[in-house]
């Protein structure tokens, strides 16, 4: 896996790689520099955990404006933990003013090439996934939750991408967020026959801890996918951060037994540059 070069903000990091593309704008949030009390404090920039509406909308704002894209529409996967993909059309989004140019469909991967659209995907401790296909000028977001990753999400956008607007998987880089790590995610016997099922490779991303139980590394597991699917290794690039570990920095929905907020990872093509 490529270390990523890590450009940090108060509420949002980047990969430097993915910011060498003048027409790319990405973002992966931090927890930090928010209005959401206890437990969300304080930049949850999710309405599915029992935050206050206005506080999440604020954070939103922050967190786009921070990134020079608060008028553009937001579309986000509402995931439902499965390899659902969805193309975002024109149709499919709104124009009006923030708050209201939100938009959420039920899916786990969200794919366009329509310009000046913002692709989000929520997580707190799954491995967001940022796609851009360089010479077609396609992004994707891929959620990198460990049951997604184990039916092969992202060797299935991947090939979408190839199907539907003729990307070349050498022509993808692949920027990966803050997720949980292998040092603070166990799993049990269940979730690695999952991936035992996948990949001749599966040894390569779990550690047996004894008693049933094991380490298991998401974001390797979801490189290997990619890798498989055709984007060469040079191309993939990750954060390198824990956000269990992180807790200054990060939400983590196992480290906080579920009551915390909501990070984003982020990106969109500029259809003109600023």
């Amino acid at each position: 896996m490529n270390q990523g070069r890590v450009r940090p903000q108060l509420r949002f990091l980047q990969l430097a790689e993915l910011c060498e593309y003048e027409n790319l704008v990405h973002g992966f949030s931090t927890r930090r520099g928010g209005v959401s009390e206890p437990p969300f404090s304080s930049l949850n920039l999710s309405l599915n955990v029992k935050d206050d509406s206005a506080s999440v909308s604020e954070n939103r704002r922050l967190f786009l404006s921070d990134l020079g894209i608060g008028d553009n529409p937001l579309v986000q996967a509402k995931q439902v933990h499965e390899d659902h993909v969805l193309v975002i059309e024109r149709e499919m989004t709104c124009a009006a003013g923030f708050p209201e140019n939100v938009r959420s469909f039920p899916a786990d991967a969200l794919i366009t090439a329509l310009g000046d659209i913002i692709l989000g995907v929520s997580v707190a401790d799954c491995v967001p996934v940022l796609l851009f296909d360089r010479r077609k000028e396609v992004v994707a977001t891929v959620h990198g939750g460990w049951r997604s990753t184990a039916v092969g999400l992202g060797s299935k956008v991947i090939r979408m991408m190839g199907e539907i607007f003729g990307t070349r998987p050498e022509d993808v880089v692949v920027g990966m967020g803050p997720s949980i790590g292998p040092c603070c995610y166990e799993v049990d016997e269940p979730v690695i026959s999952a991936f035992a099922n996948l990949s001749p490779y599966w040894y390569e991303w779990v550690r047996e801890e004894g008693r049933g139980r094991w380490r298991l590394d998401l974001v390797r597991a979801n490189q290997t996918l990619l890798l498989e699917a055709g984007v060469p290794q040079g191309q993939i690039f990750s954060s390198g951060f824990c956000t269990s570990c992180q807790q200054d920095l990060f939400f983590s929905h196992r480290r906080d037994g579920g009551k915390t907020g909501r990070m984003m990872g982020l990106i969109m093509k500029e259809e003109s540059h600023r």
